[in-house]
């Protein structure tokens, strides 16, 4: 009898944890609940979360298909080029549902500054301005007949690449010079011949070789695929009538973004060609790493990954001891101080009685002038008037300060600011609870209780553990005595019955 009020009490102990289980489920759902009671309680423009290249550049052989997604809501999505929605046509296409702005087969109206904004039943938030050209390469301007130069044996001998045409992008374009006819003949780069950033060929030390040849630049554009040459030059080499010594040629002053990869150079000439050193803006040797590297005999210098502290003059070294200076300015366009980035999303909570003041907080890079904010907009559409003053434009536009209460002005806010390098966006999403700042309504009750429920059921499981175990600190010993005799006078049973058979 014993026995079985025991094997009661251990089925008793195992419930236990099944209910603990049946009891996490339980908390799992209503916490769920809560849990979108909760979002659904902050009722907020999309939130963009596409993000976009500054420029693209577009040719005969591409097109361009940009995705701007968002969450929150029921959400239409719509383009805007210069100012104006998107209409779809043949080139140019906007799908409301996807947000995918598609360009095919373009032409010269398909190009500008594109927005997506997007928008649901709150409001609407605005993308990161993106700029959409044409890649191309024109042809040289102001060809002329072949023209003479003469240099000296074993001295520098520079040829110029004379009036270049446009190349975009230009991280595409590549300055090539020519020997001879047509543009088979490629003049290499080696220890006495270079080629400078701006396109200019150097024959560090001019020989006889050089001479009675004509020779000419032309550009290469990587995305077009296209080939152009310039006017000739043809060059002839006198003999020398004095000696020379190794001097400065050349060095770059280079301007590059944020987080990109900057190029620096120095070129020297002379009869004994030196290795060329590199040395930091702080005066430390730079050698090869995954922040540095240098190709063309030392004569050009790769920063990798550049931040602010990289701006500055860096120094390259002969064993002459001839230096030069060249500078590395980084700049980018406008980041916001909050994420470091040109794009920025933040939430407002705002009853009615309260002011809204927003503040563009916008910064350039050390060295530019200050971002200038270009215009703020509502829901994606710009502000630019506004009735009873209730909206106020202060320190320069960079703060929106609103004085009454947001009963028509519910949803999103943006700013727009600019500098010479880019534009940056940031999106204000006003969330207006109205008056009151307690939770009240039927809705809101609702809410309360779910809450207390899910802390209770968390009291329940913590009280089932404890139980739990109480119930096998005491009663467990005894269960095991009880439960060996029982197996034993089982066996002993299960015995006799093979004999008496």
């Amino acid at each position: 009898m014993m026995f079985k009020c025991f094997i009661i009490l251990r089925k008793c102990i195992d419930s236990i944890t099944t209910w603990k289980y049946f009891a996490i489920l339980i908390m799992q759902f209503f916490l769920m609940i809560w849990l979108l009671i909760g979002a659904q309680s902050f009722n907020h423009p999309p939130i963009i979360t596409s993000e976009f290249q500054p420029e693209y550049f577009l040719n005969r052989f591409s097109s361009l298909a940009l995705p701007c997604q968002a969450y929150s809501g029921n959400i239409k999505y719509y383009w805007y080029q210069n100012g104006q929605k998107v209409e779809n046509q043949i080139h140019i296409t906007a799908n409301i549902n996807s947000g995918y702005l598609m360009i095919t087969n373009y032409t010269k109206d398909n190009f500008g500054v594109f927005y997506c904004v997007a928008e649901n039943d709150y409001g609407a938030s605005v993308s990161l301005f993106v700029k959409i050209f044409e890649a191309v390469l024109d042809k040289f301007r102001n060809m002329r007949p072949m023209s003479m130069l003469s240099c000296e044996e074993h001295h520098h001998c520079k040829l110029d690449c004379f009036n270049k045409p446009r190349c975009e992008p230009p991280d595409a374009c590549l300055v090539e010079w020519t020997h001879g006819f047509g543009t088979q003949n490629t003049v290499l780069e080696d220890e006495k011949t270079a080629i400078d950033l701006d396109g200019n060929l150097h024959l560090l030390n001019v020989s006889k070789d050089c001479g009675n040849k004509s020779y000419a630049c032309g550009i290469w554009n990587e995305q077009t695929k296209e080939f152009v040459k310039g006017s000739s030059i043809q060059l002839f080499i006198e003999a020398s009538k004095s000696g020379t010594s190794p001097r400065k040629i050349f060095h770059s002053n280079s301007r590059v973004h944020l987080g990109k990869h900057g190029v620096l150079q120095c070129i020297f000439s002379g009869t004994s060609m030196s290795e060329i050193k590199w040395k930091n803006k702080h005066g430390s040797s730079i050698s090869t790493n995954n922040k540095y590297r240098t190709s063309q005999y030392g004569r050009i210098l790769h920063v990798m990954n550049v931040t602010y502290e990289d701006e500055g003059n860096f120094t390259c070294v002969t064993e002459n001891n001839l230096t030069q200076a060249p500078y590395l300015n980084v700049t980018s366009p406008p980041v916001f101080l909050d994420n470091g980035k040109s794009f920025l999303t933040t939430n407002f909570t705002v009853y009615s009685e309260e002011f809204v003041r927003l503040t563009c907080n916008a910064v350039s890079s050390p060295m530019e002038n200050h971002p200038i904010v270009t215009h703020w907009m509502k829901n994606g559409n710009i502000v630019t008037s506004f009735r009873d003053f209730s909206i106020q434009f202060l320190e320069n536009n960079r703060v929106l300060k609103i004085n009454r209460a947001l009963d028509d002005k519910v949803g999103g806010f943006q700013c727009v600011t600019e500098n010479s390098e880019g534009i940056a966006v940031v999106n204000f999403l006003i969330n207006y609870v109205g008056d009151n700042r307690t939770l009240k309504g039927p809705f809101y009750l609702f809410y309360l209780t779910v809450l207390v429920f899910a802390i209770g059921v968390l009291i329940l499981i913590a009280f089932g553990f404890f139980v739990r175990k109480r119930c096998y600190q005491k009663l467990m010993p005894l269960y095991l005595v009880i439960r060996r005799r029982s197996t034993t006078n089982h066996e002993n049973n299960y015995d006799n019955n093979i004999a008496i058979q």
